[in-house]
């Protein structure tokens, strides 16, 4: 993928990074209707609720709109809007339809993932079906609480005691992330009820 040029440090790396979770959360906003990527584009503007989560330049939009495209899972068609120029209309194809609600109800593996990935998650099913949203809070939920004991009754081996500690608080910090991550999680439950 071509990522254009960006004088701002780190701002390529980013959404390089960023580039599978939005190629879901732009398929998941064609659940709601077709749109056309001037549309699309504005929905992740500085001062939206999803530019607040992920940033995605025109041109990076239209990149992955392109290889969605070819992937077969939306399909572009030209149409005429009044007197302005042809605009092309993206749609899901069956199979982009079925990979994005698989994509939904997919809890994410690590605490990592919460700062992408499970956001865009919950904010494309709470706007296409609120109850898959709270579905997927529950699953997560497990997929944390599994993860914590998994780490928990993990014995450590390390090679010396330097090393064993060091692990310990390794460990210890991933555990308080997933724990900050079930905290957060509670807080969101109560935010999708009052909605």
């Amino acid at each position: 993928m071509s990522i254009s040029p960006n004088p701002r440090p780190g701002r390529a790396s980013r959404e390089r990074g960023a580039a599978e979770p939005a190629r879901y959360a732009l398929l998941g906003l064609l659940l709601e209707r077709p749109a056309h990527g001037y549309e699309l584009a504005r929905r992740f503007d500085a001062g939206s609720a999803l530019g607040d989560i992920i940033h995605l330049s025109a041109s990076h939009l239209y990149a992955l709109l392109s290889l969605l495209e070819r992937d077969g899972l939306i399909a572009g068609e030209e149409q005429q809007a009044g007197a302005r120029p042809l605009r092309r209309v993206f749609a899901l194809t069956g199979a982009g339809r079925d990979v994005v609600l698989h994509w939904l109800d997919e809890p994410v593996a690590h605490p990592r993932d919460t700062r992408i990935e499970l956001p865009l998650k919950l904010y494309i099913a709470r706007s296409f079906e609120p109850a898959r949203a709270r579905r997927l809070l529950e699953r997560q939920r497990s997929t944390f609480e599994a993860y914590i004991e998994r780490l928990a009754s993990t014995p450590l081996t390390a090679q010396s005691p330097e090393d064993t500690a060091f692990m310990e608080l390794m460990r210890e910090a991933r555990i308080g992330r997933a724990r900050a991550v079930l905290t957060w999680l509670d807080r969101v439950q109560h935010t999708l009820e009052g909605l």
